[in-house]
C-alpha cells in the first residue's frame, strides 16, 4: 500500500475518533442538562421523602405545591382583577334566537325559517380557561301556533390570555316558515307555515385576538371570570367559520299560504347548505363606575361563502364562492362586588351575502341572558380540605 494512502487512513481514523468523542460528549452534556432540569422541577427539598408514606404521597404533595405557588400577573392589576383561583357559578335565564332567511333580490321579501325556541334556566360554571353551561329540561315561553322544536344547543368558550374562541353547535328539528304580507290598509299580516319536517344543523367557530389584553378583559365583560376595575378598551382581530345545512324532508321550504307571494327562484328548494369563512376586526370597551360595569364589543368581518341548494325536481345548483359580510355584537351591564354579581347581556351574530345568483341568504343567532352568580374562593376553602387529607402537612 502506498505510504501516502496509509497516512490518509490514519488521519481519517483519528478524525473519526475525535468527532465521535466530541459528539458523545455533547450528547452526554445535553442529557445531563435535561436531567438536572427535570430533577430541579420535580424534586423539592422541603417535601418529605423519607418514609414509604412520604414517597407515596410525594406526587400529590408536589402537585398541590404547584397549585399554591404564587405567580406573577401578565396584566395590569390596577385595571383588572383575576379570579383564576375562584370557581364562578352563574344561574342564567336565557332566550336564544336563531334563523335562516332566504331573500328575493328584486322584491327584498324574506322567507324566514325559525325554530320555536324556549326560555331556559340553567347553570354556568367558569374558570379562567373554560366556560360551560348545563341546562336542565326547564323550558317555557314558546310561541303558540308555531309548532314544537326539538333542539340540541352547545356553546363552549375557550379563554386564553390574549385569544378567546367561541364554538357553537345547533341541531334543530321542527321549524316554522313565516313572512309578512302587506295589506292595502298599510298594515302587515304574518303568514305562518308550521313544518315539523325541516331540520337545521349548524356549527360555527369565532376566534378573537385582544391587543390591549394587559388593561382590557373581554372575558371579564362576558364570561364573569375577570373583573374590570378601571374603564378600558381594546382593538381586536380574528377569524370566523360557519357551516349551515338545512333540509326539508316532506316538500320544499316554500308552501301555501306563502307560495303566491314569492317569485319562482325561491320555489321548490328542499336543501340549502352554506359554508363561510373570513376575517374580522373590531373594538371592545368596558365602562366602570364604582361597582357597575357596562360593556360593548362590535366586530365586522369580510369573507367568502359557498352555497349549494337542491330542488324537489332532482336538480341542484352549486353557487360560486361569493363575498359575505359578518357582524358580531355583544353588550352587557352588571353589578359586581367581586363575589356576588347580577345583570344582563345580549349577543348577536349574522352572516349575509350581498351578492346572489338566485337569492340572498342570511343566517343569524342571538341570545338574551339575565343572570345572577357567585364566586367561591376555592384556594382559601380548599386548603382546609387539603390539610384534612394530609396533603399539606409539612412546612411550605
Amino acid at each position: 500500500m502506498n505510504p501516502r494512502n496509509i497516512r490518509y487512513l490514519i488521519f481519517a481514523a483519528i478524525l473519526s475518533c475525535l468527532i465521535h468523542h466530541n459528539g458523545t460528549a455533547q450528547v452526554d452534556s445535553l442529557v445531563k442538562a435535561l436531567s438536572d432540569t427535570v430533577i430541579k422541577k420535580l424534586i423539592v427539598d422541603d417535601i418529605p421523602k423519607k418514609t414509604f408514606k412520604d414517597k407515596f404521597m410525594y406526587p400529590h404533595r408536589w402537585y398541590i405545591k404547584q397549585l399554591r405557588k404564587r405567580r406573577i400577573s401578565d396584566f395590569d392589576t390596577s385595571y383588572m382583577m383575576s379570579n383564576k383561583r375562584k370557581l364562578t357559578i352563574t344561574i342564567p335565564a336565557s332566550k336564544k334566537y336563531y334563523g335562516v332567511n332566504l331573500i328575493d333580490p328584486d322584491s327584498k321579501k324574506k322567507l324566514k325559517i325559525s325554530p320555536n325556541n324556549y326560555y331556559n334556566i340553567g347553570f354556568n360554571f367558569s374558570n379562567i380557561y373554560l366556560t360551560f353551561a348545563f341546562v336542565p329540561p326547564l323550558k317555557f315561553g314558546a310561541k303558540p301556533g308555531r309548532g314544537n322544536t326539538k333542539s340540541t344547543d352547545i356553546q363552549i368558550t375557550i379563554i386564553g390570555k390574549r385569544v378567546i374562541t367561541d364554538i357553537n353547535y345547533q341541531n334543530y328539528r321542527g321549524m316554522y316558515v313565516h313572512s309578512n304580507k302587506f295589506l292595502e290598509s298599510g298594515e302587515n299580516e304574518e303568514l305562518i307555515d308550521v313544518r315539523s319536517d325541516i331540520k337545521i344543523i349548524s356549527y360555527s367557530v369565532n376566534t378573537m385576538y385582544v391587543f390591549n389584553y394587559r388593561k382590557y378583559s373581554l372575558r371579564g365583560a362576558f364570561s364573569f371570570t375577570d373583573v374590570q376595575r378601571k374603564s378600558s378598551g381594546s382593538f381586536m382581530t380574528g377569524f370566523y367559520h360557519s357551516h349551515v345545512d338545512q333540509t326539508s324532508n316532506d316538500s320544499s321550504f316554500l308552501r301555501y299560504p306563502l307560495t303566491p307571494y314569492f317569485p319562482e327562484n325561491l320555489h321548490n328548494i328542499t336543501n340549502f347548505s352554506v359554508i363561510g369563512a373570513g376575517f374580522s376586526a373590531g373594538y371592545g370597551y368596558t365602562h366602570v363606575r364604582k361597582k357597575i360595569l357596562i360593556s360593548a364589543a362590535l366586530n365586522l368581518g369580510v369573507g367568502g361563502q359557498k352555497t349549494d341548494f337542491s330542488r324537489n325536481n332532482g336538480t341542484s345548483q352549486n353557487v360560486p364562492i361569493n363575498a359575505t359580510l359578518h357582524l358580531s355584537a355583544k353588550t352587557a351591564i352588571r353589578y359586581d362586588n367581586l363575589r356576588f354579581f347580577t345583570g344582563a347581556l345580549g349577543t348577536y351574530d349574522t352572516n349575509y351575502t350581498p351578492f346572489a345568483v338566485s337569492f340572498h341568504s342570511e343566517t343569524y343567532q342571538g341570545k338574551i341572558v339575565l343572570f345572577v352568580g357567585y364566586r367561591f374562593n376555592i384556594k382559601q376553602n380548599g386548603e382546609k380540605i387539603l390539610r384534612k387529607m394530609k396533603l399539606i402537612d409539612y412546612n411550605m
